[in-house]
């Protein structure tokens, strides 16, 4: 019984251990990766935060606990789409892209927040 404790215990170090990341931490990932070509790249700090993404080249940056971002992109060409939410229990569903998705930048800012945008062709 006392080594399955250990080795539950060991789990559990190492999955609350590779949560935690400092500012510094962060700071010099985002540094060591700027300049970069990057087809996807999802940045997520806070906890139950969750991303789906379907997409060639996009950008998101997750700031705070209990954001969900969906985006399916339907389009062939990429529409280079960048996303940066902070704050708590934000909801973000991105459905589709056209010619006004091209290089747009979406910046949510607060707690509670949903946003939905369905794009058709």
């Amino acid at each position: 019984m006392k080594p399955i404790l250990i080795i539950i215990g060991t789990f559990l170090a190492i999955i609350v251990k590779s949560q935690i990341a400092s500012e510094s931490e962060l700071l010099q990932y985002i540094s060591m990766n700027t300049g970069g070509i990057y087809d996807t790249q999802i940045l997520q700090m806070g906890d139950q935060n969750l991303a789906v993404v379907n997409a060639k080249q996009i950008s998101v940056t997750q700031t705070g606990d209990f954001q969900q971002f969906y985006y399916n992109e339907t389009s062939i060409l990429p529409s280079d789409l960048n996303v940066n939410v902070e704050g708590q229990n934000s909801y973000v569903e991105i459905y589709g892209n056209n010619q006004i998705m091209n290089d747009i930048t979406i910046n949510i800012q607060g707690d509670n927040r949903n946003v939905i945008i369905r794009n058709y062709p």
